[in-house]
């Protein structure tokens, strides 16, 4: 399939180009398989992937117990907790409990589901389908970004679709694949001059896989394009458009109490985030606390059936529920009592220390240039670090380069239109990193929910990148 897509709409490349990328995708996804197969989980598909796999199975299986409750399942139409507790309570992602956004993994075990109809459980069957729908997301931002680029077009779709932490994530069986593969067509849709019918299927269904799956990304981007269609218009000065875009934004935010509500949202998923980063155990005390004793002094209690005896005194701390940042320290001293467990986590590995929300939005907005740091810039090894943080951060550092190159040493000259463009994606990166080093304290998880953003550096670098200069360049410099 890939040669005869290149034969028809990729002229400008030898006919092999789409296939050998593709190969080299493959070798990407079976990486994947190796690191949470055997690195990770000891011979078995581990963590999000695992999860999201064996989940689809009994979602699948459904079908042949009840055909009825399996299509309300496909298609959303009965969310009866009687019914989900029947056929799928042994799933975690489906039922994930109450949040702000929509539970979008139960897409992906939805469509993991309907490919155990052809996998027959085959896994790497599922692999080939998320990076292949990855991999042409990617030749089709490639389609329009090769008008607006003087960079190699070899070179240009090597960097779309393999770029590692881009190919890497879209080569799994999880969320990423095609939240790529929408983001990709959704961009070409709005920037590319396409007829009508092209550019709608694109919006539809870039829509749809964004929101449906990653929709904090999606909120992203619209933010970005409000500035696009609106505020860039509004005066000739791009940068003063842009500015008055940021001011307007975060005046209207703090008068009409939206930034608060936003803070609140941010913030809890900041301390779920650094609950599940510090680990630890969560104790239930009433109906709104609980106790928190460190991972380091669970050997204080003695466990059993979900509860936990206290056996010898130990420092604890007591707080809300939904208010976790207010830790109020305290000792626990009734030996022998014993606590029903609210949650037991081990400490991750992977730490990043940022600095606490607390439901403040004029904090949120003094933590950006925090966030935007540890999105851009984490992982940084330490001597604790597993060898598979290196690609990432010694990405981070050539993306730094070519960020250097591209807007300082070898800048290349835009049109109002591409300008436009520039800093609207600009403001998409900066958004999904801002989000992103908000409420993620763990590298480890930075890595894989910034990918929206490298998608946007990705298309800033290929338009702003003089290649001709840097070409001649290099070539005086070897003569």
């Amino acid at each position: 399939m890939t040669y005869s897509i290149n034969k028809k709409h990729i002229l400008d490349l030898p006919v092999y180009t789409l296939p050998g990328l593709f190969l080299v995708k493959i070798g990407f996804a079976l990486f994947f398989l190796y690191v949470y197969t055997y690195h990770y989980g000891g011979g078995e598909l581990t963590a999000d992937a695992g999860m999201f796999f064996n989940e689809s199975r009994i979602l699948h299986d459904v079908f042949y117990a009840s055909p009825k409750a399996f299509f309300q399942f496909l298609f959303g139409l009965n969310n009866d907790p009687e019914l989900i507790n029947k056929y799928l309570e042994a799933t975690s992602h489906w039922n994930g409990g109450d949040r702000f956004l929509p539970n979008d993994s139960r897409h992906i075990l939805r469509i993991n589901a309907l490919l155990y109809f052809i996998s027959n459980g085959e896994v790497f069957i599922h692999f080939l389908f998320f990076s292949f729908a990855s991999f042409m997301g990617g030749v089709d931002v490639f389609q329009w970004l090769k008008k607006k680029s003087n960079i190699p077009q070899w070179i240009l779709l090597v960097a779309l679709t393999l770029a590692p932490s881009l190919a890497f994530w879209s080569s799994s069986i999880i969320k990423e694949p095609l939240m790529i593969f929408g983001l990709f067509i959704l961009i070409r849709a709005l920037f590319d001059n396409l007829s009508p019918s092209r550019r709608l299927w694109r919006i539809i269904i870039g829509l749809l896989l964004t929101v449906s799956i990653k929709p904090y990304a999606l909120i992203c981007l619209l933010a970005a394009l409000i500035y696009h269609f609106i505020f860039s218009r509004l005066f000739k000065n791009l940068w003063l458009s842009l500015s008055f875009y940021l001011a307007l934004g975060i005046s209207i935010l703090a008068v009409s109490g939206y930034g608060d509500k936003i803070a609140y949202i941010i913030a809890n998923q900041q301390e779920d985030f650094i609950n599940l980063r510090d680990g630890g155990l969560y104790l239930n005390g009433d109906d709104k606390h609980y106790y928190y004793i460190y991972h380091s002094n669970r050997d204080h209690f003695e466990f059993k059936n979900n509860t936990a005896t206290l056996i010898e005194p130990v420092g604890a701390y007591y707080m809300k529920k939904n208010e976790n940042f207010e830790r109020f320290p305290m000792q626990l001293n009734e030996v022998g009592k014993t606590y029903s467990i609210y949650l037991s986590l081990a400490k991750t590995g992977s730490k990043v220390d940022v600095t606490l929300i607390k439901d403040d939005y004029w904090q949120m907005i003094k933590n950006i240039p925090e966030a935007i740091y540890n999105s851009f810039v984490q992982p940084i090894p330490n001597r604790k670090s597993t060898w598979l943080q290196y690609p990432a951060f010694i990405e981070n550092i050539l993306f730094i380069i070519l960020f250097i190159m591209s807007f300082v040493i070898y800048p290349r000259s835009l049109n109002q239109s591409d300008k436009r463009i520039l800093i609207t994606l600009s403001l998409f990166g900066a958004f999904v990193a801002m989000i992103v080093g908000w409420t993620t304290p763990v590298s480890g998880a930075i890595v894989r929910y910034i990918i929206p953003a490298h998608i946007a550096i990705l298309i800033l670098l290929a338009m702003k990148l003089d290649y001709k200069k840097l070409k001649q360049k290099w070539i005086k410099g070897s003569l």
